[in-house]
């Protein structure tokens, strides 16, 4: 896996030297009969991004487990139904999904207590991955549903650990097997690849994953985002499937599958990697952790600490979404995690109009795979580009002069391509052309808000309470690719509970 994001890479910066390095970052190949053209430069991936909305049929080896949800959805169905979705999202708000994640980060964290005071040492060697992964699992539900997931499997009479264990093996299969078949012979024929014993395993999976969309739908209060989404239009024109005993219309419970899966999957992905940033670079997590000693940065986040520094001047409470106005250091942190380790390493487009930079011009009708990992590290925009530096996004200078653009998290003003803005009121610096985790254009991801507050605070809990070191035995760096890059090894480290820091 490292070597397939290194082999990229490697590529990226051998075109750009051979051509003077002027800093073109692409290269082709012939997929079938499609010619395929490899983009690693910033500018030109976001011109990329921005100017298609097209998957098919790129997107089709996908298509068994996200269905007709808006991750593999054309056209105008795609349209109605991100409509929907986000409307849904904008009724519920993000209050809702501060609280379910201030609510469940406090029972993980209580858990990690707990399991080191039965081990009666000041210190253990845990795999991070794993809870995470439960983690954000459980936020995501319980925001989709309006329940916890504890409540849910009370309701149906299930344990708990076993829907997460259950879900979560299967999840972790499909996003293995699912990008694999995608590079294989076997993305031209679903009857073929069914009979295969690879086929036969997916299939097993997404009957499993489909087991979890089951409870959500069936337990979905009226006002939730589900409960939204039963009431709408666009969700319900598919023929209804069951599932078990219940009987959903199809592109409801593809939805549902979509959210669940890409909810908890690039969340605990992100967090683990940051966890992994912070164990390697301890000053940095020290500093992060005496600034969320902090009455402002507590109240928004939910932190159980007593004992916080009173802030000199505050105009009110603060939303959790709104870190980078009064908790920089937190939001420099994820900023740089996301650059480094980017939600999904590739995405793909068909271009339905020729796509021109100052050095090559990509005809219509070409697909074009976006390489998110290398844009982040197209050194024509950021400086020292392999470098963990948060500190870049409060510096004077976090990329090379006039490389980077002005736009906002909220914003995507086409207008916005010239020099970098400095500073904004916040104290952080705009994001630029050259950062795009969540990927860009109409089809970024439409849920990148509620991923951001989970993990905002998540990872302030996590850092309040414990203090992270290397593993002892195992290399926690090596990367596993599938719809997401998480840690291979599962993110080994060691925790012991943080010291006090007195006001």
């Amino acid at each position: 896996a490292r070597s397939l994001l290194r082999r990229v890479e490697d590529r990226f910066s051998r075109t750009a030297r051979d051509g003077g390095g002027s800093g073109r970052r692409a290269f082709g190949a012939v997929v079938g009969a499609c010619p395929f053209v490899h983009v690693g430069e910033a500018k030109l991936a976001r011109d990329v991004l921005r100017g298609t909305t097209v998957k098919s049929p790129l997107y089709h080896a996908f298509e068994a487990f996200s269905g007709t949800g808006i991750f593999t959805a054309e056209g105008e169905d795609w349209e109605g139904k991100r409509g929907e979705v986000l409307r849904a999202f904008h009724a519920v708000g993000l209050q809702a999904l501060r609280d379910r994640a201030v609510e469940e980060s406090a029972r993980i964290v209580r858990g990690m207590k707990l399991e080191l005071e039965r081990g009666g040492t000041r210190e253990m060697e845990t795999l991070a991955l794993p809870t995470l992964q439960r983690l954000a699992l459980r936020v995501t539900f319980g925001y989709l549903t309006g329940n916890s997931l504890a409540e849910a499997c009370a309701e149906v009479g299930r344990a708990q650990a076993d829907v997460e264990s259950e879900y979560l093996a299967a999840a972790t299969t499909l996003r293995h097997l699912i990008p694999a078949r995608a590079r294989s012979i076997w993305i031209f024929s679903d009857f073929l690849y069914g009979l295969t014993p690879v086929g036969r395993l997916e299939a097993k999976n997404i009957r499993t994953t489909r087991m979890l969309s089951s409870l959500a739908l069936r337990t979905a209060k009226k006002d939730s985002p589900l409960g939204m989404l039963r009431g709408g239009e666009m969700h319900l024109r598919e023929r209804a499937v069951r599932v078990g005993d219940d009987e959903f219309p199809k592109g409801l419970l593809d939805e549902t599958t979509t959210l669940l899966f890409a909810g908890h999957d690039t969340q605990s992905a992100t967090l683990s990697w940051g966890l992994l940033r912070l164990v390697d670079n301890e000053k940095i997590q020290n500093e992060l952790r005496v600034s969320l000693f902090d009455d402002v940065i507590v109240e928004a986040l939910g932190l159980p600490s007593k004992r916080r520094k009173k802030r000199a001047s505050s105009d009110g409470k603060k939303a959790a979404w709104a870190t980078s106005a009064f908790a920089p250091m937190l939001e420099s942190v994820i900023r740089e995690t996301l650059r480094l380790h980017p939600v999904a390493p590739l995405v793909v487009r068909m271009l339905s109009a020729d796509v021109s930079s100052a050095e090559m011009t990509i005809p219509k009708g070409c697909a074009v795979g976006v390489w998110l990992s290398s844009v982040h590290r197209d050194d024509a925009v950021w400086d020292r580009p392999e470098e963990f530096d948060p500190k870049r996004w409060t510096a004077t200078s976090h990329a090379r002069t006039g490389s980077t653009g002005s736009f906002t998290e909220d914003s995507e003003d086409d207008s916005s391509l010239g020099p970098a803005s400095g500073k904004p009121a916040s104290g952080l610096k705009h994001k630029g052309v050259g950062y795009m985790p969540f990927a860009y254009g109409p089809r970024s991801c439409v849920g990148q808000h509620l991923a951001q507050v989970t993990m905002r605070v998540a990872l302030a809990h996590l850092i309040e309470a414990f203090e992270f070191a290397p593993s002892a035995d195992v290399d926690a760096s090596t990367p596993s690719v599938g719809f997401t890059v998480t840690p291979s090894t599962g993110a080994p480290l060691r925790i012991r509970l943080a010291t006090k820091i007195d006001p």
